[in-house]
């Protein structure tokens, strides 16, 4: 059986999903409830350790906490640890690192299969599953984009944005991002600086 911890930090787009054995899962809980200096956090933690999923949004006040823990101290504490445990633990890490520089809505990560619907000078994708229900670059010069884009994650540069996707990888050049349907960060309206 696995569980999941979900890195999503309130007041941004940014939300990762880190899947492990539920050993492992139960293990990290543990470990940073014994590393906290909150009373608070060590007991959300231990409550949730024998649960099969764990996400940062629903304790936003002890998010830093967690999220200070697993840079410093749990990470300290994969040095006895198997490969395989250190390898899933370093994966939890990198995703705590991007919570960590969240400071606004991008990087915008949406877990999410998503097709293309239209093309042009608008390139829609539309998932079927839920939150989200579109994403739409407008304004298009230049994109070349996959008819399916699965864990997608998109970052503004200049004239335009970033897009990574599983195997994908381009900048669509546009003037605008509209991203619809997501119920704990609302819509997301973005104007490019093409140029």
């Amino acid at each position: 059986m696995s569980s999941d911890f979900f890195v999503y930090r309130a007041g941004t787009w940014y939300g990762k999903i880190w899947n492990a054995s539920h050993g492992v899962y139960s293990w990290v809980l543990e470990r940073i409830a014994e590393h906290t200096t909150n009373p608070a956090v060590a007991e959300v933690l231990r409550e949730h350790a024998d649960d099969n999923a764990f996400n940062l949004i629903w304790y936003p006040e002890y998010g830093a906490e967690i999220v200070r823990v697993i840079l410093g101290p749990l990470r300290d504490d994969l040095a006895g640890e198997t490969e395989y445990v250190r390898t899933l633990v370093l994966e939890l890490v990198a995703m705590a690192e991007g919570w960590a520089d969240a400071t606004d809505v991008f990087p915008v990560f949406l877990p999410w299969r998503l097709s293309r619907v239209e093309n042009g000078g608008t390139v829609r994708y539309r998932s079927s599953e839920e939150p989200v229900r579109d994403v739409v670059f407008g304004g298009v010069r230049a994109a070349d984009l996959p008819e399916e884009v699965t864990n997608l994650e998109i970052s503004p540069v200049q004239g335009g944005y970033e897009v990574r996707s599983v195997g994908f990888e381009a900048v669509v050049t546009a003037e605008s991002l509209r991203i619809l349907g997501d119920p704990y960060a609302g819509p997301l309206e973005h104007r490019s600086s093409l140029g």
